[in-house]
């Protein structure tokens, strides 16, 4: 935890049913920013080494967007050398061990500072932004889901963009920021907590946020687990709880001296109109 833009970062995960955990997160708070660097990574379950492309594209990531945040460059320069190099990355790894020939992850990257929300992702990890008991998807789905939703014949979870080494299909990329209202909060996912629907998302997350991040990632972790999914995936949730917005505290402030000193001057009138009768 880091005082500044988010008061209670968290980021934990479940194996579910699956054989190896392909699911990795990160949290970094960037200091010079105020600001959090938030990478959730989803490794291709059936292919080859998910676990490791997922662990090499967040771990390559990190270490590139930081770089380039130092060295001052912009937001939209630093997340999109940050994305090529978590895929160059993955190719080398490659190179290195024929045996993960094949392997990709998704990922979602998301910058919390004082200015707002921005992110990057390919794949269909989503970003949420929940706030009372609505939700709000912010990030693309690169999945069929949308399609299917739609009433096209295809596989919902079949991607059509991943970091797999090789030249990246669709990227979403947003580095102008996005102001949050008091009280929204963020969660980034993989696609295992997609087991739960939105609604149910934004009523467990939002009856929990209140106690805080780690409470947060714990309620929607044992709310999939409940479920007891047969083919339950991995599961990965990174929650950031911001602080209240200082205007709406300060008036919340004054709202109450307001409220203290009226109460003060009704004591003091019923006082006055006491004395008076006893007189």
């Amino acid at each position: 935890m880091s005082a500044g833009v988010a008061t209670d970062v968290h980021g934990a995960a479940i194996q579910g049913r699956r054989q190896e955990q392909q699911d990795s997160f990160r949290s970094v708070w960037l200091a010079a920013e105020k600001a959090w660097l938030l990478v959730v990574a989803d490794g291709m379950g059936g292919h080859a080494a998910g676990g490791t492309a997922s662990r090499l594209a967040a771990d390559a990531f990190v270490a590139s967007f930081t770089a380039h945040r130092a060295a001052g460059n912009a937001l939209a320069a630093s997340f999109q050398s940050a994305l090529d190099e978590a895929n160059a990355r993955i190719a080398r790894g490659q190179a290195d061990d024929p045996d993960t020939e094949g392997m990709g992850t998704t990922l979602v990257a998301a910058h919390l500072s004082p200015e707002g929300l921005t992110w990057v992702s390919v794949g269909d990890s989503p970003l949420w932004l929940v706030h009372g008991g609505s939700i709000e998807r912010v990030n693309e789905d690169h999945s069929l889901r949308p399609a299917v939703a739609k009433g096209a014949k295809a596989i919902a979870n079949m991607l059509q963009s991943v970091l797999n080494g090789q030249p990246v299909a669709m990227v979403d990329l947003k580095s102008r920021p996005r102001r949050l209202r008091n009280g929204e909060f963020i969660i980034l996912a993989s696609d295992g907590l997609l087991t739960l629907k939105e609604g149910d998302i934004a009523r467990v997350a939002g009856g929990a946020a209140a106690t805080g991040a780690a409470a947060t990632a714990r309620a929607l972790l044992t709310e999939v687990e409940n479920r007891q999914k047969s083919n339950q995936d991995n599961c990965a949730v990174v929650v950031a709880v911001p602080p209240p917005n200082s205007a709406s505290a300060a008036a919340g402030f004054i709202r109450s001296r307001t409220v203290g000193i009226a109460a003060l001057i009704l004591l003091v009138v019923i006082a006055g109109v006491s004395v008076w009768r006893l007189s």
